[in-house]
């Protein structure tokens, strides 16, 4: 229910959205992106997010898959107006561990959702839209599973919490989208 008031906050204050959870988001996506291509931060925000160990210099070259990623990225900063203030030294974002083992960078979406008890078999959770790449979490019966990036064919990136949206405890890509999932419930 967080993320929802999160969006709404979002949608309904454009000119206030420049610091929010989705631009925060955006942010940290595109720049993981270009740590992984080896730039090298100055920035309070970036050398806090970003070890800059390996890293080769300001001028970077990016595959054409991520290159596309950083621009659909840098639409949707710029069509948001956000703004993350680059003197900050966090993000207020509860995934960040999860999403530094991730091979497919997810991108924010504007309209979350999510699962209110998972009813299902325990399913896994990877690092990439792949059933061949690493396991890094579960969904377990009773979990309430986060909707808050855009699927990918039939891939979501997904969060794991505890009932009742507590601490995310664990997080990957599933082979699922929200549709006909076995949920008690749906939000979103």
């Amino acid at each position: 229910m967080r993320r929802l008031l999160v969006l709404l906050f979002l949608i309904a204050t454009p000119a206030a959205a420049n610091e929010s959870v989705g631009c925060q988001d955006l942010w940290f996506t595109r720049n993981l992106v270009m740590d992984r291509a080896g730039y090298c931060f100055s920035t309070r925000l970036g050398q806090a997010m970003f070890d800059n160990g390996g890293c080769i210099g300001k001028t970077v070259s990016v595959d054409p898959r991520s290159s596309r990623l950083v621009a659909e990225i840098q639409a949707l900063e710029r069509s948001h107006g956000c703004k993350v203030s680059r003197n900050r030294t966090y993000l207020d974002l509860d995934d960040l561990w999860i999403r530094r083992q991730l091979i497919d960078l997810p991108i924010f979406d504007e309209f979350p959702g999510g699962c209110l008890g998972w009813i299902g078999p325990v399913t896994p959770l990877y690092a990439g839209r792949n059933p061949a790449s690493a396991v890094i979490g579960r969904i377990s019966p009773g979990d309430y599973v986060g909707f808050t990036h855009v699927p990918v064919g039939n891939w979501s990136y997904v969060t794991v919490s505890e009932p009742g949206w507590g601490p995310v405890k664990g997080g990957g890509w599933m082979n699922g989208t929200m549709q006909n999932l076995p949920c008690q419930d749906f939000a979103g």
